[in-house]
């Protein structure tokens, strides 16, 4: 191990390293990016950050492998090694700290996985757990008393008011879609399934207009246009503090000729503020995302997500629609409540609220959530490796690893249904809303309701990049047997619309590209799941399995006085570590 300087205000040489993310799912938008002749969906804002907090006097370099591989040069160059991330890095993060020992390099993690599970990642030097601007001062005040190593960890959550503006300098911005900011962190609603509350906490905590400005002063300088995504937990968790921010951003906007437009993520109330939506549309908001989960009441009241079932959530979506807000949402299919049947439902939903952008996916238990907690006490869980674990206090691990039945996306319990039928309801559901029928067909309902009101004007990068992208999927769509008349047909009622309405459609159809490539990904996955669960699975296929039941009979397990899955619910990244 190369010796480390006694106290970390030295000249060290920091690499900081972003681990590549799964490409099979619906979250990595790596074709889209693609069409526009860049490399990858998003950079880094954890590790810009971390850079951010770490001594003035080191000397940093950003390597995302998301974007091109690790050289030699880059490593050979680095004194300290610090990388981190989400569940679906884990391998990537595990093979660096491997990479870092065999090379006696010292090597730091930290991220959302770290911090819900450090005990994975004990070979690393240090594990830097929960958010940066906490513990980072922690771990270089055991450096100065002698011990840079150990695991770092704080009850208490930072004031946001105190983060600094991320190192933006670090990356090349021609490598991505967009670039990410965050404005707030935490949630304040009580989703049994949503890990956001246990690493982030209830109580929203938001950057003050000045603070914020300066990120986005910051990224203008630097002579970034276009695309601005919030990457914040939930964008209107504290409404009273983030309407001065708009309000702020509105001024700025118009003083700089809007060089942005931005993107978020928030809670369906957003539709219930008139004027939170006439403030994000002014400052030329064009997405957010949405956590709709399931259109069925009892369902969102079971995983305590009451706040979705206040209004209808067609009407909700429209109202967002005539801002000139599209929607992007997620859908999840393996709740205890769900029917028999969840399919229908789910498709007749998805078409008739015109989001082109629905995200479907299984439930999975995720670590230290209440969901978890509870399947724990039900003894329901399984692990990667496939084993039921079914002795009671058992430790359990979610290891991203490959999955012969997708037990690492999804569905890692023993459901309350048969899990194969839940399998083959997926399978139904994805491939009828991205047939390209029904997506071309949600593209137009979509258009023809958005008010999009355009103020920003691209410069020259910008419009090389749309250009390209714009030859990228008509070339695509019009080689595509399946997609040629569809295209040609919206191509034609999007242009008689006007030009911002043209743009708009064309981009979402553009985004076929990566949803059509995924879901054969996915269908290839599901239909090994459902040969592994009905031939060779070692766990109960459902509660109503005998095994199970020989569990519940032997073990008095909680959940024999609710076997429908009606149990009670136990009471209780971005600078999140690296």
């Amino acid at each position: 191990m190369v010796a480390l300087p006694n106290i970390p205000e030295s000249h060290l040489r920091c690499l900081l390293i972003q681990p590549c993310f799964e490409q099979t799912n619906y979250w990595n938008f790596v074709e889209s990016a693609r069409a526009i002749g860049a490399k990858a969906t998003a950079p880094p804002l954890g590790l810009m950050t971390v850079a951010a907090l770490l001594p003035d006097e080191w000397e940093f370099r950003l390597v995302d492998l998301n974007v091109g591989p690790l050289s030699e040069d880059d490593w050979k160059w680095a004194d300290v090694v610090c990388t981190g991330g989400m569940l679906p890095q884990q391998p990537g993060i595990l093979e660096l700290i491997a990479k870092a020992k065999a090379d006696e390099k010292f090597v730091a993690v930290g991220g959302p996985d770290p911090t819900s599970q450090p005990q994975i990642y004990e070979a690393a030097d240090a594990v830097v757990m929960g958010e940066g601007e906490m513990t980072i001062p922690m771990w270089m005040d055991s450096w100065r008393d002698g011990n840079p190593r150990g695991v770092f960890e704080s009850v208490e959550k930072p004031d946001v008011t105190t983060t600094p503006v991320p190192r933006f300098e670090l990356i090349d911005f021609n490598d991505y879609l967009h670039v990410g900011v965050q404005s707030s962190r935490g949630c304040p609603y009580n989703c049994e399934f949503c890990d956001i509350i246990e690493l982030f906490g209830r109580r929203p905590r938001v950057k003050t207009p000045d603070q914020f400005i300066a990120e986005l002063q910051k990224l203008y300088d630097l002579g970034y246009r276009g695309w601005v995504d919030f990457t914040d937990d939930n964008f209107i968790g504290n409404r009273k503090l983030i309407k001065p921010l708009l309000v702020a951003l509105k001024k700025w906007n118009e003083e700089h000729n809007y060089p942005f437009v931005f993107s978020t993520e928030a809670s369906i109330n957003l539709a219930d503020d008139d004027e939170l939506l006439q403030l994000m549309q002014d400052v030329q908001f064009r997405y957010v995302f949405l956590g709709i989960e399931s259109p069925d009441e009892e369902t969102l009241i079971h995983t305590q997500k009451r706040i979705n079932t206040v209004q209808p959530i067609i009407e909700r979506v429209r109202k967002i629609y005539a801002h000139g807000i599209s929607i992007a949402a997620g859908l999840i299919i393996g709740f205890d409540t769900d029917k028999p049947g969840t399919d229908g439902p789910m498709i007749k939903f998805i078409q008739e609220s015109g989001i082109s952008l629905s995200m479907v996916g299984l439930l999975s238990a995720l670590p230290n959530t209440q969901l978890t907690r509870r399947l724990s006490k039900e003894r329901r869980l399984i692990d990667s490796e496939h084993n039921w674990i079914s002795e009671p206090g058992a430790v359990y691990e979610l290891r991203s690893t490959e999955s012969k039945d997708q037990t690492i996306s999804g569905l890692n319990f023993v459901t309350t249904r048969d899990r194969v039928e839940i399998y083959r309801e997926l399978r139904s559901i994805i491939e009828a809303v991205y047939s390209p029928e029904a997506f071309m067909a949600r593209v137009m309902d979509t258009t023809k309701r958005m008010n999009i009101q355009n103020k920003h004007i691209p410069n020259g990068w910008e419009f090389r990049r749309m250009f390209k992208g714009f030859r990228t999927i008509a070339w695509r769509m019009l080689t595509d047997k399946r997609t040629r008349w569809l295209y040609i047909k919206n191509f034609i009622r999007a242009a008689m619309m006007g030009p911002t309405k043209f743009e708009y459609a064309h981009t979402i159809m553009g985004s076929f590209l990566h949803f059509d490539l995924q879901t054969r990904k996915i269908l290839e996955t599901l239909d090994v799941s459902i040969d592994y669960a009905e031939n060779h699975a070692p766990y109960p296929r459902s509660i109503k399995d005998a095994k199970y039941q020989a569990a519940i009979a032997s073990n008095s397990l909680p959940i024999a006085e609710s076997c429908g899955g009606c149990s009670s619910v136990d009471s209780e990244s971005v600078a999140h570590g690296f």
